[in-house]
């Protein structure tokens, strides 16, 4: 077990005042922990060697963090294995009493983690050692290792601010600015495995429009790629439905004989509030989503499990409070949502490797790019194709902040 103790716990690990203390060392033996330093005022050792520990199989409760120190080459997530074994997020409430009075009283103090002793770090990490016990199976290794590489590469982009950011959140967020930019920080292990993404006093997976100007182009412009009825076309995708190109609003209304705004109300209530026999008769794609439904609801029944669609990921009924028929089919579309995703973020990643132009925010249905201009128009149309595997169709903007953006759609 490896645990890395950051100099600021409350600074973004990549922020460039904070940097590695120490790393707390378990090893699997009878042996005692211990601690590869590299700057703790407790010892007189200084930027201790750490790339031995490349030869070792890591476990760490959290593996996107301890990326942002060093990339070691086989590491195992502990907050995974329990979000994968039990379907919620590890809450083990970890408290050190030493740590919080200490944390308090110098709430305002930078690199609080080199006056804590080192002794009290100690005590802390075997205290999370001992709570996260649980077997490492090896199940779900690529969805894990998939995930984690896909939003570390994201979070370490960070996003360029404007001057007046803090008018336009608060001073909270002054503090957390390295080098004109804030780091965003994705949570992968929730209860629905819906990636959520806040860091200080930023959420930025629900930014409301009169923030998002203080967003802006490290480059040349922003350019955001927004999926068109996405969540309709990944089910259809699940159900072997296939909408065309035209809109899916308008292609249901026209099974429902009805307007286009009436039909975006129908098909959410169809959806989330069950599909009734007249609708299955005189609409194909509803058939076919009852019978996706029932299917998967009596797969769960009959062997306690149910795996998701890409990575195969086991979903256990006895790890869901109150399960349904609508539960089971809302885990599955924003599983198969997210691991859609990954997959897309992957390849765009390999695309940009050698670009200036980065990938600098995600947000479900939505894809925020930091375009250069150096890397041409095709850059742009080459990550829509991408994004456009399996008819997955899209909107696009363009603008200097990410407040005030223009269709650019029809240029593509």
């Amino acid at each position: 077990m490896v645990i890395p103790i950051f100099k600021d716990p409350n600074l973004h690990p990549l922020h460039k005042d904070n940097g590695l203390s120490a790393l707390w060392c378990q090893p699997e033996s009878a042996c005692d922990p211990f601690f590869v330093i590299q700057k703790h005022p407790d010892s007189d050792k200084f930027l201790e060697d750490f790339k031995w520990l490349d030869e070792e199989l890591i476990q760490t409760p959290d593996k996107k963090l301890l990326n942002h120190f060093y990339e070691f080459k086989d590491v195992v997530d502990k907050n995974f294995i329990w979000w994968n074994e039990t379907g919620k997020p590890f809450d083990g409430n970890i408290r050190n009493n030493a740590i919080d009075f200490l944390s308090n009283k110098y709430y305002n103090v930078k690199k609080i983690n080199e006056i804590i002793p080192l002794c009290k770090h100690n005590e802390y990490c075997s205290d999370i050692y001992e709570k996260m016990v649980k077997p490492y199976t090896g199940e779900n290794d690529e969805y894990m290792n998939d995930a984690i590489k896909a939003f570390t590469s994201i979070e370490k982009n960070g996003i360029k601010v404007s001057d007046d950011i803090c008018d336009i959140f608060d001073i909270r967020v002054k503090k957390h600015i390295s080098n004109g930019k804030l780091y965003s920080n994705y949570n992968l292990w929730t209860t629905t495995g819906r990636p959520s993404n806040s860091f200080g006093s930023v959420n930025f997976a629900a930014l409301p429009p009169e923030k998002r100007k203080g967003f802006v182009s490290e480059n040349d412009y922003l350019v955001e790629f927004d999926f068109d009825a996405y969540h309709l076309r990944l089910i259809a995708d699940l159900v072997d439905y296939d909408f065309g190109k035209d809109s899916v609003h308008e292609h249901l209304a026209e099974h429902y004989e009805c307007s286009y705004e009436e039909s975006k109300q129908r098909t959410f209530k169809l959806l989330y509030g069950g599909i009734d026999k007249e609708t299955r008769k005189k609409v194909p794609f509803f058939d076919k989503v009852y019978d996706y439904i029932n299917q998967r609801w009596n797969e769960i029944n009959t062997h306690n499990q149910v795996f998701t669609d890409i990575y195969r990921r086991k979903l256990l009924f006895n790890n869901y409070d109150d399960l349904n028929r609508n539960k089971v089919f809302n885990y599955l579309i924003q599983a198969y949502e997210t691991e859609s995703n990954i997959k897309k973020i992957l390849l765009i990643q390999d695309y940009l490797l050698k670009k200036r132009t980065k990938l600098v925010l995600y947000g479900y249905d939505s894809f925020l790019f930091d375009f250069s201009q150096e890397d041409g128009v095709q850059t742009l149309k080459d990550i829509k194709s991408i994004l456009e595997k399996n008819k997955h169709y899209t909107k696009s903007k363009m603008g200097l902040n990410y407040g005030d953006m223009k269709d650019i759609t029809n240029r593509f």
